[in-house]
């Protein structure tokens, strides 16, 4: 009898949970409606940001509502977060994979995945009254594709890329978390020309095959990962901290429900703090056994 009260009592903290969930329509593009959903915490402190969340999978596949992804959600909201997961176009899918010589897909997939974040952002700003919402205090978060996306977002923001009437040209986001992430340029090294990159906090697995933990190079073409990136943010001064995992791979895209902790702390100290310090550290756990894709080739040989 303790055990079925018990087991109905998780059902009902879950449902509730899920119940917590509001679906909105940000935007149609291509005859594809785009949405998000909206996790509210119980927190009422102002100081704590939004968090948005974007779903990886190589710009081929993937869900904003997996749900793999309810546990970390649960503990951002717990710790006074909310949070928001969003669709985004997946311009791979269908399309072949990219390669070497051929990285024009990649990136316009990528191009997409970042518009559709900002038409998001750009939703949560103009109907707070509507999603109950302050998206004026962001951070931004994603795995794999959505790292990448992330932390190209900021790229684009920083360097006066981005396509007028997709969001205020004064909007800034407070912060940035990358599991697996890199970033794109079709015109040689990464910089941040225009202004300094939001606190960045970047997690990557030192043999990762699928997201480049190094660089990737083609004449002008840079696809710059976590390794490049911090020695660029080391060398100016910005605000960061990478996480390394040595000798894992992909798998790391995985471990925002096991960095939880580590990234409230990373927005605690870099966002609402303000703090302008530079954090780097590397770890090896031979204990850590995720299954994850082997490579790149393995993720698209299907598509």
């Amino acid at each position: 009898m303790k055990k079925l009260s018990l087991i109905l009592i998780l059902v009902f903290a879950a449902f509730s949970f899920l119940k917590a969930q509001q679906t909105f329509l940000y935007a149609e593009k291509g005859g594809q409606k785009l949405y998000l959903d909206v996790y509210k915490s119980q927190n009422t402190d102002i100081k704590k940001p939004l968090l948005i969340y974007v779903f990886g999978g190589g710009f081929i596949m993937g869900e904003r509502y997996d749900k793999a992804f309810l546990p970390f959600i649960k503990g951002f909201n717990d710790q006074g977060f909310d949070i928001v997961c969003i669709d985004y176009r997946l311009g791979l899918k269908n399309s072949g994979k990219p390669g070497v010589f051929s990285f024009s897909p990649l990136l316009k997939s990528i191009d997409m995945a970042v518009e559709d974040l900002f038409s998001a952002t750009d939703f949560l700003l103009k109907n707070p009254n509507l999603t109950g919402v302050n998206a004026e205090n962001t951070v931004i978060m994603g795995s794999s594709a959505g790292a990448i996306t992330v932390l190209q977002a900021d790229y684009s923001i920083c360097n006066g890329l981005v396509k007028k009437g997709l969001i205020r040209d004064d909007f800034r986001y407070k912060g940035v978390v990358a599991f697996a992430g890199a970033i794109f340029s079709s015109k040689g090294r990464i910089r941040y020309r225009k202004a300094a990159p939001a606190p960045t906090m970047m997690f990557h697995g030192t043999s990762d095959k699928v997201v480049t933990y190094k660089q990737i190079n083609l004449l002008k073409w840079h696809f710059t990962g976590t390794k490049k990136l911090s020695k660029k943010f080391e060398k100016h001064n910005y605000p960061h901290f990478t996480y390394r995992y040595e000798g894992l791979g992909h798998e790391v895209n995985f471990f925002v429900e096991r960095n939880l902790e580590d990234v409230c702390k990373f927005i605690d100290e870099y966002v609402i703090q303000g703090k302008k310090i530079k954090k780097d550290i590397t770890v090896k756990d031979p204990s850590i056994k995720v299954k994850s894709v082997a490579n790149s080739k393995e993720l698209y040989k299907n598509n």
